[in-house]
């Protein structure tokens, strides 16, 4: 591993003024899960590490009026133990179980997770479907994103210099909706070589689906929305060919690639399936809602 001088800010504006200041020559650090294992193996040498360990305004969980904050600093399994996200968002907590192991989950971070935007990791999936926004610090200004706009490519990311994820927000779920998230690995716990999470809000009729988002995951350079499969859905019925219309359209939306895992032909016979399986298991929790 090669040296580098490890600094600790206490501040989001320090953090950001550290890293504009040594430029793409310095890496931030949130759990150092993903990143150590780079640093280990040669495939970055930064000069500078910057830590946001000190950092408290990027941590917690917070209830507002209308959403749930998370601080990008909050690990996995604070989430997956948070009585707010288990009250407000079930289905996260069931998804949070099969991330890795329980070691993983203390040590590696939401934001962590998002900004080293591995191909198959099953938060942004999760945060897509849920319509999360992101809170951005750069060292002039701050905006908000679409988790779907972070993710540019293979462990890319729309981060400008100096710029850092610091907070995720989640509406609260309408009335009539349900969520559901699967995940095809070979262990539970293993990164999925596909996964796909699916909300559904039906109208006042409970028959008619009034949105719906689908998110992919395994399928793809990066994590993506099914937008053309969410067109054939809205406004009908959510009856078995509409719902096959939609998994058939969404293999389309995907590019994905063959690795150790799964071939790529693979994974594109599986999107179907899975949409299918989730969608089903979507519309019964909203009918239950």
């Amino acid at each position: 591993m090669k040296n580098f001088r490890y600094l600790e800010p206490e501040s989001v504006s320090e953090a950001t003024r550290l890293l504009q200041e040594h430029g793409w020559q310095a890496k931030a650090m949130a759990g150092g899960q993903s990143l150590i294992l780079l640093l280990r193996e040669g495939l970055i040498r930064p000069d500078i590490v910057v830590s946001l360990l000190k950092v408290p305004e990027m941590g917690g969980i917070q209830q507002r009026r209308s959403r749930v904050e998370i601080g990008a600093l909050a690990t996995h399994r604070q989430i997956e133990l948070s009585p707010v996200i288990k009250e407000q968002f079930p289905f996260v907590v069931d998804a949070y179980r099969a991330l890795g192991s329980v070691q993983v989950r203390n040590l590696g971070t939401l934001g962590g997770n998002l900004c080293h935007n591995a191909p198959g990791s099953d938060p942004p999936a999760l945060l897509m479907a849920l319509d999360a926004t992101l809170a951005i610090a750069g060292p002039r200004k701050k905006r908000t994103m679409a988790v779907e706009e972070l993710g540019t490519g293979f462990y890319e990311t729309s981060l400008g210099e100096g710029e850092l994820l610091t907070t995720i927000s989640l509406p609260t779920i309408p009335s009539r909706t349900g969520c559901a998230y699967e995940k095809y690995a070979h262990r539970p716990t293993d990164i999925p070589f596909v996964g796909v999470a699916a909300r559904v809000t039906l109208a006042r009729n409970r028959k008619t689906c009034k949105e719906v988002r689908l998110a992919l995951t395994g399928v793809a350079p990066t994590t993506i929305r099914a937008h053309s499969a969410e067109s054939v859905l809205k406004g009908q019925e959510l009856q078995a060919e509409a719902i096959a219309e939609a998994a058939q359209v969404a293999a389309g939306e995907t590019d994905p690639l063959s690795d150790a895992h799964a071939s790529a032909e693979y994974r594109r016979k599986l999107v179907p399936i899975a949409i299918r399986r989730v969608v089903n298991l979507a519309l019964e929790r909203a009918r239950a809602a």
